[in-house]
């Protein structure tokens, strides 16, 4: 197996990726890939939503997280987006509001960590 491409504080559960993708590093590599793409998207989205106060469309952004964070291991981004989302379903939008700035941090965290650990 190839060296590994987190350390263990980088809240990365690279381990588990793996086994879903047939312990492949190159297809692990190829969706941190897009997952970096896609989080720089949805990161501006975000921000841009959470001034409007469109809860619903910031919803479905935050839901769309918990997969994308899944499957590339992003434990705490998954925490975050898990209990956001949960928050807003149940209504509790000012709640909410106050996992906007850790989201948007765990986003740019990633955003910086991934590329350098997949080149």
């Amino acid at each position: 197996m190839e060296n590994r491409l987190f350390d263990v504080d980088d809240g990365m559960d690279e381990d588990t990726c793996l086994a879903m993708y047939d312990n492949s590093y190159d297809f692990y590599r190829l969706v941190l890939e897009t997952f970096c793409k896609e989080i720089t998207r949805t990161r501006e989205s975000l921000k841009v939503m959470f001034g409007d106060d469109t809860t619903e469309d910031y919803r479905v952004l935050v839901h769309g997280l918990k997969g994308s964070g899944g499957s590339v291991g992003a434990v705490r981004l998954v925490e975050l987006a898990t209990k956001s989302n949960a928050l807003i379903k149940e209504g509790k939008w000012e709640e909410a509001k106050e996992l906007h700035e850790p989201i948007i941090d765990e986003l740019t965290r990633l955003i910086e960590l991934i590329p350098d650990k997949i080149r």
